[in-house]
């Protein structure tokens, strides 16, 4: 298979040797940061479920899914996306998928074909209720991003999902899977962009400012608490001197 995406030298150091220490006993490094494979995707599912519990958009989709089996149709559409993910080289990892990132490039920026084609029979399944939230959490984002961005949003860098098991969290393993992306972007001259909730500050430690924010849940009766904040958020490519992008080892996608 060609290679999909390669990430450029600015990675960082080099692959580790036999001798270095295990992660658990050491700061993690951007040579730490790998494609997730087929191996891991039980524990990265495991445990991005876990780190979004208490995310508010998070509650506010899930407390609309009301119907028998609800948990194992957003188990299988998780399952489908993380594999497709994995199959496409766009999906990262530190710690054997106690953390994850699921990143789109210009080039490689839809799901595989055929997850594609069976999530939306997947999502056939699901309320009434969920199905407007849904809608309006994607029409109002739609709108916004086209208002920021307009057509320069193909020509960017996406993270389109990060989420750290909570028992690894504090450990930094997020910063050095946002790094990895936009050390990409940065080696080819490109932005970065997300959409987040609750993650706001984090991404703005990360060079990350706010271009349009969106609110959700507001004129919904159904649901009790506070509108959703929604944060779309974008990095400026930055220069890179030759001699940073000739250091280290590329982080192969092949």
């Amino acid at each position: 298979m060609q290679p999909l995406v390669r990430a450029s030298d600015t990675l960082g150091s080099s692959a580790h040797s036999e001798t270095t220490p295990p992660l658990t006993r050491r700061k993690a490094e951007l040579g730490d940061v790998k494609p997730l494979g087929f191996l891991e995707l039980w524990p990265a599912m495991n445990g991005t479920g876990r780190a979004f519990v208490n995310d508010s958009l998070a509650r506010y989709f899930d407390s609309s899914d009301t119907w028998p089996l609800a948990k194992f149709r957003v188990w299988l559409v998780k399952l489908l996306t993380y594999g497709g993910s994995i199959y496409q080289r766009r999906m990262l990892t530190i710690g054997g998928g106690a953390s994850c990132l699921i990143f789109a490039t210009p080039k490689v920026n839809k799901p595989h074909w055929l997850v594609g084609l069976l999530i939306p029979v997947i999502n056939f399944f699901r309320p009434a209720e969920l199905v407007r939230r849904r809608d309006e959490f994607a029409a109002g984002v739609q709108a916004q991003v086209q208002d920021a961005f307009g057509t320069k949003v193909s020509e960017m860098y996406e993270i389109q999902g990060l989420a750290t098991d909570p028992a690894a969290q504090g450990r930094g393993y997020g910063g050095l899977l946002v790094k990895t992306v936009t050390n990409m972007g940065d080696a080819e001259g490109r932005d970065v962009w997300v959409i987040t909730s609750d993650a706001r500050p984090f991404y703005e430690r990360h060079g990350f400012g706010v271009m349009r924010t969106v609110l959700i849940g507001g004129n919904n009766p159904l649901w009790k608490n506070e509108p959703v904040n929604i944060s779309i958020m974008h990095r400026p490519a930055k220069l890179l001197e030759s001699s940073k992008l000739k250091a280290g080892t590329a982080l192969q996608y092949t």
